[in-house]
């Protein structure tokens, strides 16, 4: 049998949580290790030098689980390093009521937690569905996809090479109905239009409010976030190197310059 650790950015009483847990039970054995409290766009933070309170309990929904007060990603480093005897067999971060697309990834603590478990040697899946206006979500009807597709990409066919991840997005449904199938599309890395208003204003400084609209982006062709906000489920392998650009620079070395003054 299967075990799944799983996690998420929004806390460990998210209904997200709870919509995974029950989406994975079909496939496996599910351990719950998620943050006390939200950590939504906080990135792939860590705590070294404060002491982490783990506490644990029993939820109505998911049985005995564990919470961790701190990041997703520290989530993952206490349930791998710490709280498991023996590492799951697969991580799962969400489901996030948002999607985590383009540069969200460096965003977002869903995809970090799924990050994390990678660079600690476990294989692991994010997921995250699309927001569209204030549409309530149907965690029922989109954990049984979840089942399908991570039933799917936990297959040898879509194994992906040691320390990268799956990061799946679904987006809203069409009349109740998500896609049939999974399109492959790579991260877009154009930027937000980052925006802020001015909510209050002294002599000392000013109060600012993020006022970005989230599909006011750069989408690049053929890249995740096109995919998902023209309806498709999308799937990106992702991987942990952020070196890039000058290939032929690596392993590679040369003198620096002289210092020389301006006359």
């Amino acid at each position: 049998m299967l075990h799944f650790l799983i996690t998420n950015d929004d806390g460990f009483d998210a209904p997200g949580l709870v919509a995974l847990y029950r989406a994975l039970q079909p496939l496996g054995q599910v351990t719950v290790v998620a943050p006390a409290e939200c950590h939504s766009s906080r990135g792939h933070a860590v705590d070294t030098k404060n002491a982490i309170r783990l506490t644990s309990h029993d939820s109505p929904e998911m049985g005995r689980i564990h919470v961790v007060h701190s990041s997703p990603a520290d989530c993952i480093r206490v349930a791998l390093g710490h709280l498991l005897p023996e590492p799951p067999d697969i991580v799962v971060a969400g489901i996030n009521p948002g999607a985590n697309l383009g540069v969200d990834l460096f965003y977002s603590g869903t995809a970090a937690a799924a990050r994390e478990a990678t660079i600690m040697g476990v294989p692991s899946i994010a997921v995250s569905r699309l927001f569209v206006g204030n549409a309530e979500i149907d965690w029922e009807t989109l954990g049984r996809e979840v089942t399908r597709v991570v039933q799917l990409l936990i297959s040898a066919e879509y194994q992906l090479p040691e320390r990268h991840f799956w990061n799946v997005n679904f987006p809203a449904p069409v009349n109740g109905s998500y896609p049939d199938r999974v399109t492959f599309a790579p991260q877009g890395v154009l930027p937000h239009s980052v925006r802020f208003e001015v909510r209050e204003s002294d002599g000392e400084g000013q109060l600012l409010h993020y006022s970005g609209a989230y599909r006011d982006r750069g989408v690049q062709e053929d890249c995740d976030s096109k995919s998902v906000f023209a309806g498709c489920l999308t799937a990106t392998p992702t991987g942990p190197s952020l070196t890039s650009g000058r290939d032929d620079l690596i392993h590679t070395q040369t003198s620096l310059p002289s210092v020389s003054c301006a006359d």
